[in-house]
Order: structure tokens, then C-alpha cells, then sequence
């Protein structure tokens, strides 16, 4: 468990890095904002070198997640979107959800101030209580943007 915070830890922090779109044919470890990173969290926060340049080599790059980006997003109108996420089977998975994760959606409600309800309901329509995991590993997607 603690691997996987570590790493989301890292995926998350890699929101601040900028990727020139010249970056996307060559390993994140050739960029010197990207070594400086490591360096950072290693020295910050204990991270080890060696499975961080393992994961920034591995870190791929899509072009096609910034075009997705970029494109407007839908508007339609709140009563189009209802039928569509508010539905008595979402609703019983999410009661199931906050159930069997309650200890830690009271963990996240307390340290960042969001209620467990709201953090449960973004799960919900993001990736239907995990089902739904998307095309991208999520630290591509994080490098990428």
C-alpha cells in the first residue's frame, strides 16, 4: 500500500511539470525540468532514485490526451446529464462505496475539507466505483498535461 501511495504521490505531483510538445519523442529522464523533479522529491521526500527514474522512463506521452484537452466540452443542460448519473443503481453503489471505504473517505473528508459524500459522488461519475479506469495510466495522462 505504501508503493502505491508513494507512487500516486509522485503522479500527482508531476501536475507541475510542462511538457513542450517537442518532449513527447524523447524519455522524460533526458529533461532537466524532470531531473530536477527527482532530485526534489528525493531529497523533499525520501522517494528512492532508482524506482523514480524507472517510472519516468516508463511515463509515456499522448498527444492525444491534450487534443481530448482541448476540445470544448459538451453543454448540455443539467436535465439531460440527471437521467444519465442519477440513477438507483448508481446510488446503491455509491452507498456501497462510502460503506466499504469509509475509513478512508473520513481520512480524506478531514485532512483536505471535502466531504465524503462529494469525493464519493466524483468517483461515482468518473469511473462508476472503479469500474471504469480509462485508456491512460494515470501518471501518462498527469505527464502529459
Amino acid at each position: 500500500m505504501k508503493n502505491w501511495i508513494k507512487a500516486l504521490n509522485t503522479a500527482l505531483l508531476i501536475c507541475i511539470i510542462t511538457t513542450p510538445t517537442a518532449a513527447f519523442s524523447k524519455s522524460l529522464t533526458e529533461r532537466q525540468d524532470v531531473r530536477d523533479f527527482i532530485n526534489q522529491l528525493v531529497k523533499q521526500h525520501k522517494f528512492d532514485r532508482q524506482s523514480l527514474n524507472v517510472l519516468f522512463n516508463q511515463t509515456k506521452l499522448h498527444q492525444n490526451i491534450i487534443d481530448a484537452m482541448t476540445r470544448p466540452a459538451e453543454s448540455k443542460p443539467w436535465h439531460k446529464y440527471r437521467p444519465i448519473f442519477v440513477t438507483k443503481s448508481r446510488a446503491q453503489e455509491g452507498v456501497q462505496f462510502m460503506r466499504d471505504n469509509q475509513k478512508v473517505l473520513a481520512q480524506a473528508e478531514k485532512k483536505y475539507g471535502v466531504p465524503a459524500e462529494i469525493i464519493s459522488a466524483i468517483i461515482g461519475v468518473e469511473t462508476r466505483y472503479g469500474r471504469y479506469k480509462g485508456k491512460y495510466r494515470v501518471v501518462d495522462a498527469l505527464a502529459t498535461l
